[in-house]
Protein backbone atom coordinates (compact mmCIF):
# COMPACT_ATOMS: atom_id res chain seq x y z
CA UNK A 1 0.00 0.00 0.00
CA UNK A 2 1.26 3.43 -0.92
CA UNK A 3 2.25 5.59 2.03
CA UNK A 4 0.34 8.59 0.73
CA UNK A 5 -2.87 6.57 0.66
CA UNK A 6 -2.19 5.05 4.07
CA UNK A 7 -1.61 8.38 5.82
CA UNK A 8 -3.91 10.46 3.62
CA UNK A 9 -6.14 11.60 6.48
CA UNK A 10 -3.45 11.90 9.18
CA UNK A 11 -2.69 15.54 8.39
CA UNK A 12 -6.37 16.51 8.44
CA UNK A 13 -6.90 14.62 11.70
CA UNK A 14 -4.03 16.42 13.44
CA UNK A 15 -5.17 19.84 12.20
CA UNK A 16 -8.81 19.30 13.13
CA UNK A 17 -7.92 17.92 16.57
CA UNK A 18 -5.72 20.93 17.32
CA UNK A 19 -8.46 23.27 16.08
CA UNK A 20 -11.01 21.55 18.31
CA UNK A 21 -8.78 21.91 21.37
CA UNK A 22 -8.20 25.57 20.52
CA UNK A 23 -11.92 26.15 20.11
CA UNK A 24 -12.69 24.58 23.48
CA UNK A 25 -10.00 26.68 25.19
CA UNK A 26 -11.23 29.86 23.51
CA UNK A 27 -14.75 29.18 24.75
CA UNK A 28 -13.51 28.36 28.24
CA UNK A 29 -11.53 31.59 28.53
CA UNK A 30 -14.33 33.63 26.86
CA UNK A 31 -12.11 35.29 24.30
CA UNK A 32 -13.44 37.77 21.75
CA UNK A 33 -14.51 36.36 18.37
CA UNK A 34 -11.82 38.08 16.28
CA UNK A 35 -9.04 37.16 18.69
CA UNK A 36 -10.35 33.60 18.82
CA UNK A 37 -10.37 33.32 15.04
CA UNK A 38 -6.85 34.70 14.74
CA UNK A 39 -5.58 32.21 17.30
CA UNK A 40 -7.43 29.41 15.49
CA UNK A 41 -5.88 30.39 12.14
CA UNK A 42 -2.38 30.44 13.61
CA UNK A 43 -2.90 27.05 15.27
CA UNK A 44 -4.22 25.52 12.05
CA UNK A 45 -1.26 26.78 10.02
CA UNK A 46 1.32 25.68 12.59
CA UNK A 47 -0.13 22.20 13.01
CA UNK A 48 -0.53 21.77 9.25
CA UNK A 49 3.18 22.43 8.82
CA UNK A 50 4.06 20.11 11.73
CA UNK A 51 1.89 17.30 10.32
CA UNK A 52 3.35 17.74 6.84
CA UNK A 53 6.92 17.51 8.15
CA UNK A 54 6.04 14.47 10.27
CA UNK A 55 4.52 12.65 7.29
CA UNK A 56 7.58 13.44 5.16
CA UNK A 57 9.85 12.06 7.91
CA UNK A 58 7.79 8.88 8.19
CA UNK A 59 8.01 8.49 4.41
CA UNK A 60 11.80 8.91 4.45
CA UNK A 61 12.23 6.46 7.32
CA UNK A 62 10.06 3.85 5.60
CA UNK A 63 11.99 4.36 2.36
CA UNK A 64 15.30 3.88 4.19
CA UNK A 65 13.99 0.69 5.85
CA UNK A 66 12.93 -0.66 2.45
CA UNK A 67 16.36 0.11 0.97
CA UNK A 68 18.12 -1.62 3.89
CA UNK A 69 15.92 -4.70 3.45
CA UNK A 70 16.68 -4.78 -0.29
CA UNK A 71 20.41 -4.50 0.39
CA UNK A 72 20.25 -7.30 2.95
CA UNK A 73 18.35 -9.52 0.50
CA UNK A 74 20.93 -8.74 -2.19
CA UNK A 75 23.82 -9.62 0.14
CA UNK A 76 22.13 -12.88 1.16
CA UNK A 77 21.58 -13.91 -2.46
CA UNK A 78 25.22 -13.07 -3.35
CA UNK A 79 26.50 -15.17 -0.44
CA UNK A 80 24.27 -18.05 -1.50
CA UNK A 81 25.60 -17.84 -5.09
CA UNK A 82 29.21 -17.74 -3.82
CA UNK A 83 28.73 -20.84 -1.64
CA UNK A 84 27.12 -22.75 -4.52
CA UNK A 85 30.08 -22.02 -6.85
Amino acid sequence: MDLKNKYRYARAFVVLLSALITLILNIKYKRAMIRSLVIMLIVIIVFYVIATVAIKLVDKIRTMDTKVEQLEEGDASEEKENTES
